[in-house]
């Protein structure tokens, strides 16, 4: 028979741990727990927690709430995108930017090219008189005697003189631009004629062009359907006559085509590569778009 005591002894220590184990489940249950960790508190929790080495010996860091690797070189995945992202954004500004010299380098080639043709232009295109002794030496260029062209010169200058200082008294007084003042206006001009009246047409028309002014009137352009149109008037024609009276202005065109009776046909006369066309056309508006040009007067 065995003795009593160590029975006791031994029944009394299962007793005494299985009460501390019940005491500590208990205490488990009843203390309040930390609320759960964002993955942002686990992160920061696993940096900042010391290294514990494990069984075999080794200290190892690690997020057990996660997976992933670490990041490497302290770089998330999105920053490292936002860097790429980054990075061929200012690939296509270069990109674009020298597209862009290319562009604006083919646009001074273009405008340099045209403005050197212009200058072409201009320096076929006499000046135009700007002194006294310019102007009779540009009319007996055209024709007109030395001295109708001294003549010419001498008028012209009076009346200019004289529209000055009308300008200027009116101005003075407080009457510029009233009925007064239109009627002295109207009485230095009453016996002045015009330089084409004075000289005739054709004399004119070689001044103009001695002097490098416009004396042509072009056509730009013909709107389908129009007076025009049906007259067989095209883009580039000159027209040279309008119901028979020369023109050397297209403003002179407009004014002659208000004139007279609406929709009478009159004749028109243009110049097309060298020749002379006549047509009809009704008076009115032709229905086209006008220029001027510089033409060197026929023989």
């Amino acid at each position: 028979m065995q003795p009593a005591v160590p029975l006791l002894s031994a029944g009394f220590a299962v007793g005494a741990l299985i009460g501390v184990a019940a005491v500590a489940g208990y205490l488990a249950m009843t203390e309040p727990q930390p609320p759960a960790s964002s993955d942002d508190d686990r992160v920061a929790a696993t940096v900042a927690a010391p290294p514990i080495p494990n069984a075999l010996g080794v200290t190892a860091v690690t997020d057990p709430a996660s997976d992933a690797p670490p990041a490497e070189s302290g770089v998330s995945a999105s920053d490292a995108a936002t860097s790429r992202a980054v990075q061929s954004l200012e690939t296509q500004v270069t990109d674009l930017r020298v597209r862009l010299a290319s562009v604006e380098q083919a646009l001074n080639r273009v405008l340099s090219a045209s403005a050197a043709t212009a200058r072409a232009i201009d320096e076929t295109r006499p000046p135009a008189p700007r002194t006294a002794e310019e102007r009779r030496g540009a009319l007996v260029a055209a024709g007109v005697e030395p001295g109708l062209a001294e003549d010419l010169v001498l008028k012209e200058a009076q009346r200019s003189l004289e529209r000055l200082s009308l300008r200027d008294q009116a101005i003075r007084e407080g009457w510029v631009g009233n009925a007064q003042y239109r009627e002295e206006l109207a009485r230095i001009n009453a016996d002045a004629r015009s330089l084409r009246e004075e000289i005739g047409d054709d004399t004119y028309d070689r001044y103009l062009y001695a002097t490098g002014a416009d004396n042509r009137v072009k056509v730009d352009s013909v709107i389908p359907g129009s007076a025009a149109e049906i007259a067989g008037l095209q883009a580039g024609d000159l027209i040279e006559s309008y119901a028979d009276e020369r023109l050397f202005d297209f403003s002179e065109l407009r004014s002659k085509t208000t004139e007279g009776e609406y929709g009478e046909q009159v004749p028109v006369q243009v110049r097309r590569a060298g020749r002379v066309i006549e047509t009809w056309v009704p008076r009115g508006p032709l229905g086209v778009t006008l220029n001027s040009a510089r033409v060197g007067p026929a023989p």
